[in-house]
């Protein structure tokens, strides 16, 4: 039997994946400080990928990624499909791996080689994705409060440092400047979520996608709203676009007498924190497929090799946060077959599969084929 995570839990999962990459992410000098406007527009964008994450699973309830795509594309083509996104899942914990150990170099331990750094996370990210997925939805939904705690904290703590002024002039950016944006935004990270759909066989067939995908959402943009508004309010623009962490520069700045400063500790945990689960996704995401792709039984064998792909991948995709930084706007091209193209493939395949082979569409427990658990 498999084991199954609440609908609580998996809402908790997919925020801490989104917030893995948004808590570090800068103010996008292009819309300067309407960027939280650029926040709201895509929360708008996102929607038709979440409705269409939405009807994939209604029509294979209780199924995973990887197992979907085997039932509507065969051993063959599904494979393909399945191999891809391995690859992905592999691709994007490295780049997590290396903003982890690039942050925690940086501005806290600069004296810690990288690779000690890298190993530390990979351990006990393998360790946690080894509990299974029920443990990293509990993790998810334990250590969400505790970033919303800090965000709003920071925020009230930060309120005699801000300025209504650095609001202003409101929407001076123009429009397609600000879609621009709210397409960056879209590809990273809010597209990635189509990994979480790996953790749908752990689900229970009567949970409701869209009641927690569209709870993850709002959370989400309401934190990114509040970090955007805090960064902005208190560093203004341009200086808040000179960081590579604003947040961290920005809380850095909080204090109240003695009792509350070097605050800016609590975005070092809220990294750690969220950047961990976002990990810990990719590497149960690209272990589950490898399982499936070679028609293993036990997904947990390959969780090792995967994280070390993910290691060496982080050690050799940047030489330093400039070339990051420089690469974010070629990611945002390269991740769109990923997230937008074979997504609305799939779905399509999947409706054909819906309306000529209904019989095929969730056969019995049974017949499911090994790897998915």
């Amino acid at each position: 039997m498999n084991p199954k995570i609440t609908e609580k839990q998996i809402q908790a999962t997919i925020i801490m994946f989104w917030l893995g990459s948004l808590v570090v992410i800068g103010i996008d000098p292009q819309s300067k400080q309407d960027s939280w406007i650029a926040s709201l527009l895509a929360g708008i964008m996102i929607l038709p990928l979440l409705f269409l994450y939405i009807r994939l699973t209604s029509l294979y309830p209780g199924k995973n990624l990887f197992e979907i795509l085997i039932q509507i594309f065969g051993r063959v083509f599904g494979r393909i499909l399945i191999f891809i996104y391995v690859f992905f899942s592999i691709h994007l914990g490295g780049i997590i791996l290396k903003v982890f150990s690039t942050f925690i170099h940086i501005l806290n331990m600069p004296e810690t080689p990288e690779p000690a750094i890298l190993f530390f996370v990979i351990l006990l990210s393998v360790w946690t994705v080894k509990s299974g997925p029920e443990n990293i939805g509990r993790m998810s939904k334990y250590t969400f409060p505790i970033i919303l705690v800090s965000v709003i904290a920071t925020f009230m703590a930060g309120a005699k440092d801000m300025d209504i002024g650095n609001l202003k002039p409101i929407m001076n950016t123009d429009l397609k400047t600000l879609l621009r944006s709210a397409f960056s935004l879209c590809v990273l990270p809010l597209g990635e979520a189509f990994l979480c759909l790996s953790f749908f066989s752990s689900l229970s067939p009567q949970a409701k996608p869209y009641r927690f995908f569209f709870k993850a959402l709002i959370w989400t943009l309401v934190i990114v709203i509040v970090v955007n508004l805090r960064n902005i309010l208190i560093l203004g623009f341009p200086s808040a676009t000179m960081f590579y962490f604003p947040s961290y520069e920005t809380v850095s700045i909080i204090s109240i007498g003695e009792f509350f400063s070097r605050a800016e500790v609590l975005i070092g945990i809220n990294l750690m924190l969220a950047g961990f689960i976002k990990v810990a996704v990719c590497l149960y995401s690209s272990s589950l497929g490898l399982a499936k792709l070679l028609n293993a039984a036990d997904q947990k064998l390959y969780v090792v090799p995967c994280a070390l792909l993910m290691v060496t991948l982080a050690g050799i995709l940047y030489d330093n946060t400039v070339e990051w930084v420089e690469w974010i706007p070629i990611y945002e091209i390269y991740a769109i077959p990923f997230q937008i193209i074979f997504p609305i493939i799939i779905l399509i395949g999947a409706e054909i599969k819906a309306r000529t082979h209904p019989e095929t569409k969730n056969p019995p427990a049974a017949d499911k084929e090994a790897g998915g658990s």
